[in-house]
Order: structure tokens, then sequence, then C-alpha cells
């Protein structure tokens, strides 16, 4: 029995010492938006090989043409990739892999915990009664001239300090005071815009069906994720694009990519 076992030993050594011949050594990075690639697993899962990054997001793998690599991480959405002649002559290939975001149940944390009942829940509020007038006399004021102080103040500028109070009363002065007392402009709330908390790929993934990848950017299926990976730089310019305002502006940036993308994939 163990010099059977031997024999099949010897025999199979040369097949998985061929399968092995016909590949080369590819080397990549992978990168990600703010977050750490080191330990993304890559599998090149024709081959049954597995590797991991390192802290810097390097790996190193043997692969040849039409070889399928698999990256996939905790924090990551997998990805593919079908290994071309381009790639394996890429002494700088990088892949971008896109963030998973963990979207957290609203929680409303409220002070009091009510019954629905008007009448239980109006008692078990505690309620501060305030008298005006005391609080006025401690500040040695009256309450009326705690409202209109504003008005009191300003009757100084309206009146000239001569021998004789009320000579020459500057009317205009005193409109636009008594304006301003009454009628206080309201502050301009400022307008934002908002458009999506989403990643780039996944929001443009949500704005197109299936077939306007494959179809109208001739990409295949599988590559759908890495493309959309190539075309977020993360930038400003390039997350105005998803306002639905600028529809025709995102479509028109997607076939000029499209473009680059397939030829550095041919």
């Amino acid at each position: 029995m163990r010099n059977k076992i031997q024999l099949l030993l010897l025999v199979m050594v040369p097949f998985f010492t061929l399968a092995q011949v016909d590949r080369s050594l590819l080397k990549g990075k992978i990168v990600a938006d703010s977050l750490e690639v080191a330990n993304v697993s890559v599998t090149n899962k024709t081959a049954g090989i597995v590797t991991m990054t390192d802290v810097k997001g390097d790996f190193r793998l043997m692969a040849k043409e039409k070889d399928t690599l698999v990256f996939s991480g905790i924090n990551f959405h997998s990805s593919h990739l079908i290994v071309s002649h381009t790639h394996l002559a890429d002494e700088d290939l990088t892949i971008r892999l896109s963030v998973k975001i963990n979207v957290l149940d609203e929680i409303i944390v409220r002070p009091y915990t009510l019954t629905g009942n008007l009448e239980t829940d109006t008692k078990k509020l505690k309620v501060k009664t305030i008298d005006i007038n005391v609080k006025a006399a401690v500040a040695g004021l009256s309450a009326p001239q705690v409202k209109y102080s504003a008005v009191k103040e300003g009757m100084k500028s309206v009146l000239p300090t001569t021998e004789s109070s009320l000579t020459g009363i500057d009317l205009k002065y005193l409109g636009s005071l008594l304006y301003q007392a009454v009628f206080k402009p309201k502050p301009k709330s400022r307008k934002i815009e908002f458009i999506t908390d989403k990643i780039f790929s996944d929001a443009v993934k949500e704005k197109f069906s299936e077939s306007f990848f494959t179809e109208t950017l001739k990409l295949k299926p599988e590559q759908i994720d890495l493309f959309l990976a190539y075309c977020d730089d993360g930038s400003a310019a390039n997350r105005a694009l998803l306002n639905p305002k600028k529809e025709f502006e995102l479509i028109d940036y997607l076939l000029k990519k499209s473009e680059e993308y397939l030829k550095k994939n041919q």
C-alpha cells in the first residue's frame, strides 16, 4: 500500500509542475479610499492560489492570461479581474476596491417616556413658574423697562443734550429706531444642496441598468465593478457628477472613461 502511494505521488508531481511553468509573477497594488488595504485576500481562482496584501497593499501572485483573480476583504466589495497580456506586462498594476458602508439603525432618544395620555404625561413634566416682576425687581428694573430698553437707550441719540431737552427731535432717526425694535430682520438661511452619502460606484450602479454598462459602454459583467472603481478618483468634481441635474455630464464622463479603460485592458 505504501509503495502505491509513493508511485501515485511520483506520477502527480510532473502535472503540478507543468501547471505552474506557463505562469509568470504578477505584481500589483490595491488601493481604497481612506482605509488601509493590508491583509486583503488575492485569489487566483483558476490556479487555486491565494495570497495576502502587505501593509502597503502590494501583492505578488503567479498568473497567466485568462486566469480569474478575486480580490476580497472584510471592509471591501469583492472584485474580479480576468488577467490579460497587458496586466502581466504592467509593472504598476493598480486595483481600486470599493469600501463597504455600514449603515446603523436610527435611534431616537427622548428625555421622557410618554404614555400617549395627555393628562398623565403632563403631570410627569417638571414646570417652573417665573415671576417677571420679581426678577426685574431684583435687577433694579421694572418689566416694561426690560422689554423696551433698546428703545429707551436710543432716545438719548434722538434728543440732543441741550439745556432744553425737547429742542430739535430727529424724527427720521426715531422712525428707523422704532422700526428696528419692532421688525427685526430674520437672518437668511443658506440652502445646502444634498447629493448623496453613497460612494461613487454604488451611486452610479443605482442610476443605470446593467444593459447600459454592457451595451452602451461595451463592458463585460465582471468588469463593471473594476471600471467604476477606475472612474472614482475621489475628487469633489467627481462626486458633483452624482447630482441629478448633471446626469448628461455623468454619461459623457462614463463614455470617455470606458474608452480609456477598454484600451488599457485589451
